[in-house]
């Protein structure tokens, strides 16, 4: 999975490859796309963007180029009131949310279940901690994505972590649980713009599957 980079930041503190950045950058659009529905700017943002470039010619990789066409095409002419109010349905709901993004509700049945603790345990172990301020739990889709996109790129304290550890918190905390999620969301009946975000992160998350399990 390759994508065209439209700039280098030489000041940046370290470098990471190409491919590494392109699937930082789809994390953190993953991220930001389940934590709150999209406002205007990033709905263009994804319009515009360059379209990833299929020269792998698998079908891992042929699904990922049709959804992300398909979820640029949908980012074109959704409206953001319109996308704020099925956020709120697909997600929010009253009382329980309609669909679930928490990885112990997969794995375990319930929310605030042992994959927690262990997700706990082991984001202690990488060195982060909880903003007091997040209302979600780490095991949310939105909260896992964005730890992906920090061991990818590292910060400017920590240098990026390597494949091994991408590969096993991955393998721990996402693998198990991500496709079923993504199922839930495209098929719930009230999605519409998220059908194609689901569909873009399941190709995604497929192709990040199968990288991990050939290493």
């Amino acid at each position: 999975m390759h994508a065209e980079m439209a700039a280098v930041n030489f000041a940046a503190p370290r470098l990471v490859s190409v491919e590494d950045q392109v699937r930082a950058d789809f994390y953190a659009l993953l991220a930001s796309l389940f934590y709150r529905a999209p406002d205007d700017r990033l709905l263009q943002s994804i319009v515009i963007a360059n379209e990833p470039v299929d020269d792998e010619k698998s079908k891992a990789s042929e699904n990922f180029v049709k959804a992300w066409r398909a979820l640029a095409d949908a980012s074109n002419v959704v409206s953001h009131d319109a996308v704020v109010d099925e956020y709120q349905a697909v997600f929010v709901g009253v009382g329980r949310p309609p669909v679930m993004v928490y990885g112990s509700f997969y794995m375990a049945g319930f929310m605030m279940e042992k994959p927690l603790a262990e997700l706990r345990t082991d984001l202690v172990k990488l060195g982060f901690t909880r903003d007091a301020s997040a209302h979600e739990s780490e095991d949310h889709i939105a909260a896992l994505c964005d730890v992906m996109r920090a061991l990818i790129l590292g910060d400017l304290s920590d240098t990026p972590a390597s494949i091994a550890q991408q590969k096993t918190f991955f393998m721990q905390h996402l693998k198990a649980w991500v496709l079923k999620c993504c199922s839930a969301v495209h098929d719930f009946e009230r999605s519409n713009y998220y059908r194609h975000v689901a569909a873009f992160a399941a190709a995604f998350f497929e192709i990040e599957i199968a990288a991990f399990e050939i290493d």
